[in-house]
């Protein structure tokens, strides 16, 4: 109940902290950007992991960074220019990768999102645009539910914003699902 509790006021205080503008104004750098790059590291990876299938299903170009090495960062995102946009996600410990990579991005124009716990963060210091929600540790594992709720409003923003191409995109997904049998179906009558 204690984790529960800890994890609904962590959400309830990312509501209140979030900048809409910052929002806003990601949304709008995410929908026009020519790529989008999203990288995390550690337990964040799975954050950008996430954000980067369903950015994915709804963006033309979405590159997720695989983070081995910091050699490896800089080779993936050589052709980032100013008409992207690159999303660095880190909370405490703060990667040192995902710092550079931001710093990187920034150094050639390219539109950056930080999503992390504080303003003093240090990928903050390269961001446009700052979504904050707080991480929290219950025992020894990080509580990511405030973040990943961040992400499913991001998400669920851009989507909005681009409305009717994701729709089609929708009705294309599901039929070549049917077609070539991808998703079990459920019989509901039995459950």
């Amino acid at each position: 109940d204690a984790v529960f509790n800890q994890d609904i006021d962590m959400i309830r205080r990312a509501m209140e902290e979030v900048s809409h503008e910052d929002f806003d104004r990601a949304v709008d750098a995410v929908v026009s950007a020519e790529k989008v790059y999203v990288v995390g590291t550690r337990s964040s990876s799975a954050l950008a992991t996430f954000l980067s299938y369903y950015f994915g299903l709804i963006l033309d170009d979405v590159h997720h960074l695989n983070v081995a090495s910091e050699a490896e960062i800089f080779e993936q995102m050589i052709r980032i220019g100013k008409g992207d946009a690159v999303i660095g996600i880190s909370f405490p410990r703060y990667s040192k990768k995902v710092v550079k990579a931001m710093r990187f991005a920034s150094d050639v124009g390219a539109k950056c999102i930080a999503i992390t716990d504080s303003p003093v963060s240090p990928i903050a210091e390269a961001a446009d645009f700052l979504l904050l929600a707080r991480s929290g540790i219950a025992s020894f594992v990080d509580s990511l539910v405030a973040p990943l709720s961040l992400l499913n409003a991001f998400i669920v923003a851009t989507a909005i914003r681009r409305k009717a191409d994701v729709a089609e995109m929708f009705r294309r997904l599901e039929t070549i699902w049917d077609e070539y049998g991808v998703y079990e179906k459920v019989d509901e009558k039995t459950n």
